[in-house]
């Protein structure tokens, strides 16, 4: 059936289309994947062939493919400070400012608040007057800025990708915030909630937290490192071994352009994000050449009172070495 421009449905034989060019042609995809080719020949104001033509097209479309150009983007340069892993999914996030990092880390920390995961009550509850310390608000633009951030921090999200399943999600990390009795309260989105789920309380912080914080392209790699050293004691890494750790094992860097490249913005980075972590290292020498790397790692109440003394990082001598070592 065609619909006459001057008004009612006509049939194949009878209709008469003045608008139309010499040949009509309309395409047609159904969801039994048959697609239809209709052309229409006509001379002057009467339709004088119909010729119908079907075709079968591909309607899948491959899952890894489309996470890929998700994760991946072409013709952009991948951020890999906005991938996030955890298990079985990987997520790419949306750009965050500092000030959101700093919202989302804490709504996020504050699930596990309680030292367990409860998902019927992932309600995050801050006092506003916190809130508005981290938005360093000046009082007569109080509320103006309050509301322009509570508005940008909930337009944020994530893609998420379960390659398992070879399901694609895209979800806010938020559903609502809002504000009652002193508290404002960030409800996170289900997709969100049911990832937090799977990372236990002792990981959150390094699986999760961590991966939103710190946009330094080393920098989460060196906490990882750092992070299976803390309750190791002294641990020691070979050149080759920490290269490949870094994933610059195709790279020629010297110690030097390492320790300035690497080291040294990643652990700036992570000592500014984090005042309950105290990290010596220094370099295991064989004559002029460095053989190993080494650290030893301190945390929580005891990390913030050496870093009252030694506030900011530096690479220990040769001497400074603890005694004890435990090969990694």
């Amino acid at each position: 059936m065609l619909y006459n421009v001057n008004g009612g449905l006509n049939t194949w034989q009878d209709c008469n289309i003045a608008v139309l060019p010499y040949i009509f042609s309309l395409s047609i995809a159904y969801y039994f994947k048959l697609a239809i080719d209709i052309f229409l020949v006509y001379t002057g104001f009467e339709v004088i062939k119909v010729t119908i033509f079907l075709r079968r097209v591909k309607a899948d479309i491959d899952a890894g493919k489309l996470a890929s150009a998700v994760l991946y983007p072409e013709r952009h340069a991948t951020k890999l400070d906005h991938l996030i892993r955890i298990g079985d999914v990987i997520g790419h996030r949306d750009s965050l400012t500092q000030l959101q990092q700093k919202i989302l880390s804490t709504a996020i920390s504050l699930v596990y608040s309680s030292g367990e995961f409860d998902y019927t009550r992932a309600s995050c509850k801050m006092p506003i007057n916190q809130f508005l310390k981290f938005c360093n608000s000046k009082q007569e633009n109080m509320y103006h800025n309050l509301l322009c951030e509570i508005e940008k921090v909930a337009s944020k999200g994530i893609w998420l990708y379960e390659k398992k399943h070879k399901r694609l999600a895209r979800t806010h990390w938020f559903q609502t915030i809002e504000y009652a009795d002193g508290d404002i309260a960030f409800q996170f989105a289900n997709k969100i909630l049911d990832l937090i789920a799977t990372i236990g309380p002792n990981d959150v912080e390094r699986q999760l937290i961590k991966e939103i914080q710190y946009k330094g392209k080393y920098t989460r790699a060196i906490f990882e490192i750092i992070s299976s050293s803390k309750t190791t004691g002294v641990t020691e890494y070979s050149i080759p071994e920490l290269m490949k750790r870094l994933s610059l094992e195709h790279t020629r860097y010297s110690y030097g352009q390492l320790k300035l490249r690497v080291l040294e913005p990643s652990l700036q980075e992570i000592y500014d994000q984090d005042d309950a972590i105290f990290v010596q290292f220094g370099p295991t020498f064989s004559g002029r050449r460095v053989e190993e790397l080494w650290f030893k790692v301190t945390t929580g109440e005891e990390a913030r009172k050496l870093r009252e003394k030694e506030p900011k990082f530096k690479f220990a001598l040769p001497k400074e070495k603890p005694i004890e070592q435990t090969m990694a």
